[in-house]
């Protein structure tokens, strides 16, 4: 499953994360935020000598005199750039090597791309009938491999690393365009999952999948290397297990060294591996452990001499950056803190620094900050010195001022313009925060359309927040239904700090909506997103509902009227709360959800729940039906019949529970539907719920 939220989101589970009670889906994940108002500035642009900064403010452009802080009305002209940072921009980690090659055509979910082009344009790389064909413009046609067949296959991958894993690539031509390197997959053993389609139709077709199902036999992969002048092969030597994942190839900025990621079937050991493409063998550039899971694909940031990159590694608990060179070197832990980084701002090799964003405030785990260290690792600051959430960055080309906005979800946004100091002697000698002068002042007063709240998790080991929204026209004097909207799947996210500046869909329609950062959930460092290891379903469901319990007591919101709502993940969540807790949950919208974790496929689940077989209290605890007894308030079902994620059965075994239990309960299943259900789905949550929660 693929959480949508998250930016820094390493994991997977694409049971669409989407709430989606209404259209258009992106919209209704989170209401829109405030992209103007007083206190917000745009076109931010830096004159080349470093004397002024210009920007728009409230219709009207200005120019700073960044010497006296003095400001004055600017002609309205377009600016020839926006803001920059010193130092090379970030590169997106999946486009900073050296080409292996054009791809050609656009793969389904789940699916790889079927033709490669050569860097120098002379060989397509074809996968054709389970077996890798390659092609010239004279025409010239060379089998790289012929016995592949519906077992056994080449240049192409398992529906579930496409899923889970992102591979979307199963061959690649080395930089030079000499050697093709592609997968072989061995299914055997793999149960395939039938689904039918045309349910529609007067006869349906049956649709088989390799689909590993956790704690079931896995697909094997391994690498081949093909050259194209010896037509000879030869095998990477690594992989080949069922017991082992072999993804994300790639080259080096200079196409010098090719890398694979490697990791343990349950995911806790990951190692970047260098190849030889002449022989096959490997060699180790770095290599992480975790006691729950790791990171599948940390970013490769290169530095200039195209061989040391930034590397992020949990070892610490926390995400933060070393400095690590191909040949396997460690040169020095760079960031450090009890904070979680979010990503790299800028690299300045020449001033040896780098500039990164992380959650580090004091205040609220969820407000980034903006922060610089040295690259040497020796110091580091925060540059925000603003206890709110920050965004919008503009740092200067000499690096002595940043700009930035910042807000609270209840906080209209403000600007500032930080001092860096970086041109202190000593980076380490000068304290956290920096000189902050207003750039333009939000208002006072927000709407009042949302706010946060915290409260302690059952545990007693953390704070959960989450953040309430109103309904239009809120009266205090009368009572109103409320929805808990969520995915809640590990790493994802469920709120934001920014400011509310828009009602959102539910709350137009006279709903409380409250949403939680559940344990498991992003940002906040390994102990807390690992807290729901080996157990979903069990702690994550809880922190909803005691949240819902929590703001439930106040008097303008009917404890008996509360909804849960979500879709993949969150269609498992919605079940779980419903049955689990029907002291808490009037309704649920049960929309394509896991019932029970042995339904699902093996990269994802076994990454946060191991196997059944070593596992069985956690799968139980995890599963819908040990809990469909209970059922006290209405359920509705939904489900595609065409779902090649969420399999269809994990509905039907509910409804057969609840059948054998002699309770009733809602369905809708749609006879050509994916996992993802559209409009009509929104249609059928909304009419459910007007009906069950504002009779």
């Amino acid at each position: 499953m693929k959480p949508f939220s998250q930016a820094l989101l390493p994991l997977s589970l694409p049971l669409l994360a989407a709430l989606l009670l209404s259209s258009p889906a992106a919209a209704q994940r989170r209401p829109a935020q405030s992209a103007s108002g007083p206190g917000v500035v745009s076109r931010v642009t830096w004159s080349e000598d470093g004397k002024t900064v210009s920007f728009d403010n409230a219709g009207k452009r200005y120019e700073l005199d960044l010497a006296t802080l003095t400001r004055k009305e600017a002609a309205a002209a377009a600016p020839r750039a926006t803001g920059r940072t010193p130092g090379r921009r970030p590169r997106r980690a999946d486009s900073s090597g050296a080409s292996m090659g054009k791809y050609v055509g656009r793969p389904s979910r789940g699916r790889q791309y079927t033709r490669v082009d050569s860097p120098d344009g002379k060989w397509q790389a074809h996968y054709k009938d389970w077996n890798v064909v390659l092609k010239n413009g004279a025409g010239d046609e060379v089998a790289v491999t012929t016995s592949g067949n519906a077992d056994v296959h080449f240049g192409t991958a398992s529906w579930v690393y496409g899923e889970e894993l992102n591979q979307t690539k199963s061959m690649w031509w080395t930089p030079d365009s000499k050697k093709l390197i592609f997968y072989g997959f061995d299914d055997r053993g793999v149960q395939p999952f039938h689904l039918l389609r045309g349910w529609s139709e007067i006869n349906t077709k049956q649709y088989p999948e390799f689909y590993p199902k956790a704690g079931a036999k896995n697909p094997a992969a391994e690498l081949l290397i093909y050259d194209v002048a010896s037509k000879t092969t030869v095998g990477v030597d690594v992989g080949g297990s069922s017991e082992e994942y072999l993804y994300g190839l790639r080259a080096s900025p200079d196409g010098s060294v090719i890398m694979v990621n490697w990791t343990d079937r349950l995911q806790q050991h990951l190692k970047v591996l260098a190849i030889d493409v002449n022989t096959g063998t490997t060699r180790l550039i770095v290599e992480e452990k975790q006691d729950t899971w790791q990171s599948n694909s940390p970013p490769m940031r290169f530095l200039a001499d195209q061989k040391r990159f930034l590397w992020p590694t949990d070892k610490s608990g926390f995400t933060h950056y070393e400095l690590r060179d191909l040949d396997g070197k460690l040169h020095n832990t760079v960031t450090k803190g009890a904070f979680q980084t979010a990503g790299i701002q800028f690299v300045d090799e020449k001033k040896g620094l780098i500039g990164f964003t992380a959650y580090s405030s004091k205040s609220n785990p969820y407000f980034l900050q903006y922060h610089i260290a040295s690259l040497d690792g020796k110091s580091q600051r925060r540059l925000t010195s603003i206890e709110q959430h920050h965004s919008s960055f503009s740092m200067s080309p000499d690096g002595k001022w940043l700009i930035a906005r910042h807000e609270e979800v209840n906080t209209p946004p403000s600007t500032t313009l930080y001092r860096t100091n970086l041109s202190d002697a000593d980076l380490a000698d000068a304290k956290d925060g920096t000189a902050a002068i207003a750039l333009a002042q939000g208002e006072k007063e927000g709407q009042g359309l949302a706010e946060m709240f915290k409260f302690r998790s059952s545990d007693d080991q953390f704070d959960i927040y989450g953040v309430l929204y109103k309904p239009k026209d809120f009266d205090p004097s009368k009572s109103y239904p409320m929805i808990n909207a969520l995915y809640g799947g590990p790493g994802s996210n469920e709120i934001s700090a920014r400011y509310v500046s828009t009602l959102r869909a539910e709350c137009r329609k006279g709903y409380f909506v409250v949403k939680i950062n559940n344990r498991g959930t992003g940002n906040r460092g390994k102990k807390f997103l690992g807290s729901n290891y080996l157990r979903l379903g069990d702690v994550d469901i809880q922190d909803h509902a005691d949240g819902v319990r929590l703001v439930a007591k106040r008097p303008y919101i009917d404890g008996k009227r509360v909804g849960i709502v979500g879709h993949s993940y969150g269609g498992f969540m919605a079940a779980m709360g419903i049955f689990k807790f029907p002291d808490v949950y009037a309704a649920a919208s049960i929309g394509a959800g896991v019932t029970d974790w042995r339904n699902y496929d093996t990269i994802y689940t076994e990454r946060y729940m191991s196997t059944p077989q070593l596992n069985k209290k956690g799968y139980d605890v995890g599963r819908v039906m040990t809990y469909a007894k209970n059922l006290k308030g209405k359920a509705l079902i939904l489900h595609g019949m065409v779902d090649d994620n969420v399999h269809p059965n994990n509905a039907f075994q509910l409804i057969a529970e609840l059948d054998k239990a002699g309770i009733s309960y809602e369905s809708r299943f749609w006879p050509n539907g994916g996992h993802g259900l559209g409009r009509g789905a929104s249609q059928t949550r909304w009419e459910f719920l007007d009906r069950v929660l504002k009779p």
